[in-house]
């Protein structure tokens, strides 16, 4: 019987997770330079927002500076990555937001961010976002927002 293994260490951070986290400290910071070459030149990023589908750095710049202006203040707490192995080309984290608007602090639980990345210019970066929150619509166990 031939048994999969899953070289997964805890301890050890993986290029992707090293690139989120870049990410997650740029965000907070507002360095959009900073962010803008963490990403491929034809990077997408879908966002939470209903109408945020992005391709392009100029598209992300856009993105970016238009959540930010949203609040005084945001950043990207990780809660925990999910186990991949050492080599993967992808990250996924559960998160939290942090927000300051109009002086009131808010925390989002449950936002789930997932990147992929791939090698531009000798160097890896993230060529694709999505960032999520469930549907709160969704009655608890159910997997779609209809109700019967």
């Amino acid at each position: 019987m031939y048994k999969q293994e899953f070289p997964y260490q805890a301890n050890a951070t993986t290029t992707s997770e090293k690139l989120f986290k870049n990410f997650c400290a740029g965000y907070k910071n507002r360095d959009l330079p900073y962010l803008l070459s963490l990403f491929t030149q034809n990077a997408t990023l879908w966002g939470t927002g209903i109408d945020e589908y992005r391709y392009g750095l100029k598209a992300l710049e856009t993105q970016l500076i238009r959540a930010w202006s949203q609040s005084e203040q945001s950043e990207i707490d990780i809660i925990n990555f999910n186990p991949t192995t050492e080599h993967a080309f992808w990250a996924s984290a559960n998160c939290s937001a942090k927000l300051w608007i109009d002086g009131q602090h808010y925390i989002l639980e449950h936002l789930r961010i997932t990147i992929c990345i791939d090698e531009e210019d000798h160097a890896w970066k993230i060529a694709h976002m999505h960032a999520s929150f469930p549907d709160f619509r969704n009655p608890r166990n159910a997997s779609f927002p209809i109700l019967s």
